[in-house]
């Protein structure tokens, strides 16, 4: 709650600002003012986002990440056929279809080492889109086992720097539409690897996510067209939907079930 009211606090205070220097100006904001105002917008909700990954992220050994669960050497012989093709990779030309393809692949990377499936293939293609899009983080670090609010606030950081931040929401989100993904085409599988207090950790971080690209989307054209993007495709019909079946695991799962094509259609939408 402290640090819940401590966001609310620091965004009051940007809006007071930002209402301050209209009331003293009857000129429109400079493009440095509002790029001053988008950066204070943009940290104060990462702000939000570090708290929630350390207390429902990293206080479980178990935190909702496909690569930190486990199989059974039964499970572990049906190998998924539904991962994205490293071949296709070379079909995909625009930056949000590399940065989007990047965030899928990095996803699928996690199940393939869950199935002790081969990566070399996969990690060649990661390695090159990261360097076509000039991702900013080391794959090693970003791939790898860690704390994730660590991890999180490192690669903000580095996307901040290169000033793109942009596609940091953009790749984060082609990860969850990803996990949706993965959930559409296994629930029996995957939904009995997840708790409850998983499920409650992943539906928090997901809204604080789509807060994130709402409110950014007011000051960058890119974060707009992901929010129009976000508003076309989503599954559930609204915000209060979503919430509903997020209160239990089976409500979620018999959701997921039901709607299954359009998880799998939004998923394949990104990479259009």
């Amino acid at each position: 709650m402290k640090q819940t009211l401590t966001l609310f606090a620091c965004v009051a205070v940007c809006c007071a600002m930002i209402a301050s220097c209209k009331n003293a100006k009857t000129t429109e904001p400079t493009q440095e003012e509002i790029q001053q105002q988008k950066q204070a917008l943009a940290d104060s909700i990462l702000t939000e986002i570090d708290a929630l990954a350390e207390q429902f992220y990293d206080a479980s050994s178990n935190s909702f990440r496909v690569k930190t669960m486990e199989l059974s050497d039964a499970e572990k012989l049906v190998k998924p056929d539904y991962l994205l093709d490293p071949a296709i990779a070379s079909t995909f030309v625009t930056k949000n279809q590399k940065v989007n393809a990047l965030g899928i692949y990095v996803t699928d990377r996690g199940v393939r080492k869950l199935y002790e499936m081969p990566c070399e293939e996969v990690d060649e293609v990661i390695a090159k889109l990261a360097a076509e899009v000039n991702f900013p983080v080391d794959l090693d670090f970003a791939m790898g086992y860690g704390p994730v609010s660590e991890k999180i606030k490192k690669i903000y950081e580095l996307f901040k720097e290169q000033g793109s931040l942009s596609f940091f929401w953009q790749y984060y989100n082609a990860i969850y539409v990803e996990y949706d993904y993965l959930l559409a085409k296994n629930p029996e599988l995957f939904f009995s690897k997840i708790t409850d207090e998983q499920l409650q950790a992943y539906h928090t971080m997901l809204v604080s996510r789509m807060k994130a690209i709402e409110k950014l989307a007011q000051y960058d054209e890119e974060m707009a067209q992901l929010w129009e993007w976000r508003n076309k495709s989503r599954v559930n019909n609204s915000d209060e939907e979503r919430d509903y079946y997020f209160t239990s695991l089976e409500l979620m799962k018999q959701f997921v079930v039901a709607n299954s094509d359009k998880s799998i259609a939004r998923r394949n939408a990104l990479l259009q």
